[in-house]
């Protein structure tokens, strides 16, 4: 997705995900790696979670850091943290078009949930995936 999509805008809002969510960053020698934001249950950020079911959002790895295990770290960090709060599961969505992020789902035990795909835009298609805790 370009910058000038329309739908940037919402996914570099940083300030507003970590004011109403937990934005987590990794870095190494004061270069940010990549980053991602846990939502709780039930809070401003969450889309697809149920009440006991926190979500992965805006999951990003910095085009030199991929294939480093950056966006593993990050994901296994939001899979502690729910598991630390008591969640049943963590859900999250991702563009059609990631497919080596849906690879690194799947191998995290994360699974297809497709009654919750949705579109944020009419030209943004979002799959969802569900790991049970």
């Amino acid at each position: 997705m370009s910058p000038e999509h329309p739908y940037a805008a919402t996914l570099l809002d940083a300030g507003a995900r970590a004011r109403d969510a937990e934005l987590l960053v990794a870095e190494e020698s004061g270069s940010v790696l990549g980053t991602v934001t846990f939502v709780r249950p039930g809070t401003p950020f969450s889309e697809i979670g149920g009440p006991d079911e926190a979500e992965v959002r805006t999951l990003a790895v910095a085009p030199e850091a991929r294939g480093r295990g950056v966006g593993r770290l990050l994901s296994d960090e939001c899979v502690r943290l729910a598991r630390a709060e008591g969640c049943r599961a963590v859900v999250l969505s991702s563009g059609t078009w990631m497919t080596a992020a849906h690879r690194l789902y799947e191998r995290m035990g994360f699974v297809r949930v497709p009654e919750r795909d949705w579109s944020p835009r009419p030209d943004v298609d979002l799959i969802a995936y569900r790991l049970t805790l």
